[in-house]
């Protein structure tokens, strides 16, 4: 066993299932999954590809008309211009894209810049050698970035810059004026900028997602990662999709062909029926986002020792649990064995997540409201 693998940890929202595993009658906050089936157009053009033969070997870089229909999708929506033959590859997930660009990136030494609270980007950057550097994100500012603070993480050895907004675990959101301070620093200082958009469009209250790759001077620093997972409820069909320069995406496909030879073909050809085709069924499913974020919102605030801001995107809440007197690992175990209700604690995501849990709701509307109730109960239970 080679001593970089000992730099990965298990995922420790694995480690929370596994806990869960035996136990009856459970209700799960705990998985980042779309409750939503696939919807029924894009199920229906994977069949036809199966029946067109779609069953062979695809291009490491993906198929030529799903780069296209990429490529018109990001100049619409994102407002980056990609050219398709050079600048876009279709990827197994946003998360191969994590893997390639550390790969791609850092060399042992270097530091990256992560988001605390933010998604565990920890283990990819340390199996390469690099130094996560965290820089603290805080309730009282809604979860948002204060540009300062990432100033003053900046040393000689920082490499890169990572962002994910709209934000996984807090919901938060960079708005353009934020993200265009987050661009002046890495131009500044040369740096690199991977930026990580799964929840795109789900956003809330009208907001608008922004990616810094569209910004002035940013497209040839950036790295972008998106996926199908969330916007299409399809994270069991693994594909998504990064955008960069001609040269990073060239050395993505080199790679391609010694890790998976490429993204499974049927599986391309639902992305491209899911991006070109009707879009209704992603309105309609953020719309229930939505309305649950309400229910959440008004049960977490009701449980006394407990608090939660509106969050702003996403399908996650981040109450703050500070009040109820445990580390949030020993209060999710509470609920878990209490009431049979997985949540995820924050310190999974990083040492300024610790106070917190995470909570996703994208479960049923009574199941949701079950949950918050069983919550409830399990923080009321402590104090008999």
């Amino acid at each position: 066993m080679t001593k970089r693998i000992a730099r990965v940890d298990w995922s420790g929202i694995r480690n929370m299932h596994a806990k869960a595993a035996g136990l009856d009658n459970v209700i799960n906050l705990g998985i980042g999954q779309p409750d939503f089936d696939t919807p029924d157009h894009i199920i229906a053009a994977a069949k036809s590809a199966l029946d067109e033969g779609y069953t062979r070997y695809p291009p490491a870089q993906g198929f030529l008309d799903v780069r296209q229909a990429i490529a018109k999708k990001l100049q619409a929506q994102n407002g980056i211009c990609a050219d398709p033959e050079t600048e876009i590859m279709v990827t197994v997930g946003a998360m191969q894209v994590v893997f390639n660009t550390m790969l791609n990136f850092i060399e042992p030494g270097d530091e990256v810049i992560v988001m605390d609270p933010g998604y565990d980007y920890f283990s990819q950057i340390r199996l390469f050698g690099g130094v996560p550097v965290t820089v603290p994100l805080h309730e009282r500012n809604g979860f948002r970035l204060i540009p300062d603070d990432l100033k003053s993480a900046l040393t000689s050895k920082t490499r890169m810059i990572v962002v994910n907004s709209p934000s996984n675990p807090t919901g938060a959101v960079f708005d353009r004026a934020l993200m265009q301070e987050i661009a002046d620093i890495a131009i500044a200082h040369d740096l690199y900028v991977f930026s990580d958009e799964p929840y795109e469009d789900l956003m809330f209250d009208g907001r608008k997602h922004v990616s810094i790759a569209a910004l002035d001077g940013m497209k040839e620093r950036t790295i972008t990662a998106f996926t199908l997972s969330k916007s299409y409820a399809m994270t069991g069909w693994r594909v998504g999709y990064a955008v960069g320069t001609a040269t990073v995406i060239a050395e993505m496909e080199k790679l391609m062909e010694h890790l998976v030879s490429g993204v499974t073909a049927v599986s391309q050809r639902a992305a491209m029926a899911a991006i070109s085709g009707p879009q209704e069924c992603v309105a309609e499913m953020t719309a229930a986002y939505e309305r649950r974020r309400h229910i959440v919102y008004e049960g977490l605030n009701a449980i006394e020792g407990v608090s939660c801001i509106m969050p702003e995107s996403t399908f996650y809440a981040f109450p703050n649990i500070k009040d109820v007197g445990l580390p949030s690992w020993e209060l999710a175990e509470h609920i878990l064995k209490d009431q049979q209700v997985i949540t995820i604690p924050g310190l999974i995501f990083g040492a300024h997540g610790e106070g917190y849990l995470r909570l996703s709701f994208a479960v049923e509307d009574d199941e949701l409201k079950e949950a918050i109730a069983r919550i409830k109960l399990a923080i009321e239970g402590l104090c008999k």
